[in-house]
């Protein structure tokens, strides 16, 4: 950890908190050991990984621990500069689980800064949780809009079970935004839970909540997916990138899920835009 120059300000007084394995974007199903409540917190801290700027995960990733035995995510979205210091509820995630949620940690002080990051007032975890550990996430920065510069993806099979090949994206190189057809026009990723199989995979992955309006520009959303034998989408894989774009279409920031053999669904052919 470094300290920053001093001053009233959080956004300026804080002390550099950079540890990879506080990442959720990694496949981190091995433990690494570490406990947070072993920690002595003080002040304000801003989150880096491997020299990027960070922020806290807002979403639980099921069965991806970042360090320790259970996950702590913020329990909501971040503040805007407006906002000034907010307080945020935290909540904590087993690593062995596809529970989210089933911890709640004791809450921190958030606050946005000038320059597009966060600054947070760490405290010790709530001695009740079994080596908790902040969860982080960061994502590389976009150097030109990614309405006008996707990879076209026209795969039918992802928008039911026609023949095809079976998707296992895990094992894909994803790498960039993504454009998605169906045999040529426009279609987007399922907002609810999509069932097993309902994409020629064995876990089919849908957005856990809305499309963005053109004026949000990009925005994170939450990835879901259920198991064969339960009816809803209980377990979470990692966030993506969304944008809403001017021709009625969405883009999307596509990265490999963790779980194995799953798909990332297309939806059914009358899920077009409307905005």
């Amino acid at each position: 950890m470094a300290a920053t120059p001093s001053g009233s300000d959080p956004c300026y007084n804080y002390t550099t908190l950079d540890e990879y394995w506080r990442d959720i974007l990694q496949n981190q199903y091995q433990y690494y050991g570490h406990n947070d409540s072993a920690v002595e917190w003080s002040g304000w801290y801003r989150l880096y990984l491997n020299g990027k700027s960070a922020q806290m995960s807002e979403w639980c990733v099921s069965y991806i621990g970042c360090g320790g035995d259970v996950g702590l995510n913020l329990n909501g979205s971040h503040p805007s500069l407006e906002d000034g210091v907010v307080t945020r509820e935290v909540f904590g995630s087993y690593m062995d689980s596809y529970q989210c949620g089933g911890y709640r940690s004791a809450p921190i002080q958030v606050k946005a800064c000038p320059g597009d990051y966060y600054v947070y007032k760490l405290v010790k975890p709530d001695l009740s949780i079994y080596k908790p550990s902040y969860c982080a996430v960061a994502f590389q920065n976009i150097s030109s809009d990614p309405c006008y510069n996707y990879e076209s993806f026209d795969r039918p099979w992802r928008a039911n079970n026609e023949s095809g090949e079976i998707i296992c994206d895990d094992s894909f190189s994803w790498n960039g935004w993504y454009r998605l057809f169906y045999f040529g026009m426009d279609i987007r990723m399922p907002e609810t839970c999509a069932s097993s199989y309902s994409c020629n995979a064995f876990l089919s992955l849908s957005l856990n909540g809305s499309h963005p309006q053109i004026e949000d520009g990009v925005v994170i959303r939450e990835v879901q997916t259920g198991a064969s034998m339960r009816g809803s989408c209980e377990y979470k894989s990692k966030p993506i990138r969304v944008k809403a774009c001017p021709g009625n279409y969405y883009v999307y920031e596509l990265v490999n899920p963790h779980f194995w053999c799953p798909g990332y669904c297309t939806g059914k052919k009358k899920h077009f835009p409307t905005f």
